[in-house]
């Protein structure tokens, strides 16, 4: 019963939202090899600044490679982005979608936004997933109660996460946290196996510093990467020895739909996603190959594809319910000169009361902190740190 009462809750407040509709954020590609192809995505998760990463690969995707592509926020009822929201517009566009880029956490939406979602997958469209896309639904009710990451029943044991990327949350048959979240950085790099696959195409070593994930990849996926944790947040030699390296990357040939079919289609998957790691020019290379291979043009994919950034970003720290930008709407982030996000925009969670939870991402973070200080003179801060970090 308290379980039905927070969905009816939730529902009655999406609905109430959907009236603050957002125009979506379109980036339109001009030439190159994408032309004619459109890529949408999906970024709506609470912690790792999906709504910094998205529009950055959308716009590498559109300036460089000519791709047409839009990214669809979580809004709140003023239509800004907020997120993780409850309320998800305009996801009507996937019918004309070639590709599907999904990065979300513990989303649930009304029945009426996940039906488009349905409809893609229905199709047999290819997707990928980042990061905690693998439990992308939590507290779903409705009609796609099953889309949860917990959800035990055998139509779709697993949820939206397993059926479509091959896990969950879960840490005896999924993912789990490897290493210490927030603090250690781990060196991304090709699986021995993958170093001639396709997608791995001038892909070498990279650092990334969202916290490492255990996963238990399907055994029909092909890996790609994996991951030695570090005793540092930042890149360096000083690997964590008490973690072997395990693999944060998969391709797939096919997902189950919801409906229970099986659609033979391209799939790939990876842990990294926080906006953080695309400061690296290879993870923003992975990502770039992946959707090529998955959009069926993998004999367009070469090692000096441009992947330089298009305008202005400075990604802030991943944390739950803190540090995103606020009033931002869709529109302050069109146009490839853009600025992700915007200088003035202050961050969530800062006041004059100190704050650990807040201040701790903060203090490995010199740059950040100092945006910070600038648009919050107010508020009680940590002292700079003393060794290099982003």
């Amino acid at each position: 019963m308290k379980k039905q009462l927070h969905y009816i809750i939730g529902i009655a407040m999406s609905l109430i939202s959907l009236s603050a509709t957002a125009a979506p954020l379109v980036y339109e590609g001009t030439e190159g090899i994408g032309k004619g192809k459109h890529i949408v995505f999906i970024a709506n998760d609470h912690e790792y600044r999906s709504e910094e990463s998205c529009p950055l690969l959308a716009k590498l995707l559109a300036k460089h490679q000519g791709f047409k592509c839009t990214v669809l926020f979580g809004i709140d009822k003023e239509g800004n982005i907020k997120p993780g929201a409850q309320s998800l517009p305009n996801l009507e566009v996937l019918k004309e979608a070639d590709l599907l880029v999904f990065f979300t956490r513990f989303m649930s939406l009304p029945d009426q936004q996940v039906q488009h979602i349905t409809d893609y997958l229905e199709r047999g469209a290819p997707i990928i997933g980042l990061r905690t896309s693998t439990h992308s639904f939590n507290d779903q009710g409705g009609n796609y109660a099953k889309f949860n990451f917990k959800y035990k029943g055998e139509d779709y044991s697993g949820g939206f996460g397993n059926q479509i990327f091959g896990n969950t949350w879960d840490k005896e048959k999924g993912q789990s946290h490897y290493g210490q979240n927030h603090r250690e950085g781990g060196t991304y790099t090709p699986v021995a196996s993958a170093k001639s696959n396709i997608i791995m195409t001038g892909v070498t070593a990279f650092h990334a510093y969202s916290g490492s994930y255990k996963s238990h990849p399907p055994l029909d996926a092909t890996p790609l990467l994996e991951v030695q944790v570090l005793n540092t947040f930042e890149s360096s030699a000083n690997i964590n020895t008490k973690k072997e390296k395990v693999n944060v990357g998969w391709a797939r040939n096919h997902y189950t739909a919801p409906s229970g079919t099986k659609k033979d289609t391209r799939v790939v998957y990876t842990s990294i996603g926080a906006s953080e790691d695309f400061l690296d020019p290879t993870a923003r290379r992975f990502l770039i190959n992946a959707c090529l291979w998955a959009v069926g043009m993998e004999k367009s994919i070469t090692a000096d594809l441009n992947v330089d950034l298009v305008g202005g970003f400075e990604p802030s720290a991943y944390s739950t319910g803190a540090l995103h930008r606020l009033n931002v709407n869709p529109s302050d982030l069109a146009g490839f000169d853009s600025n992700i996000m915007p200088k003035d925009a202050k961050f969530a969670g800062i006041s004059a009361t100190p704050n650990k939870r807040i201040n701790r991402p903060l203090q490995i973070r010199p740059k950040l902190l100092e945006r910070v200080r600038a648009l919050h003179p107010e508020a009680t801060l940590p002292a700079p740190p003393t060794k290099k970090h982003p």
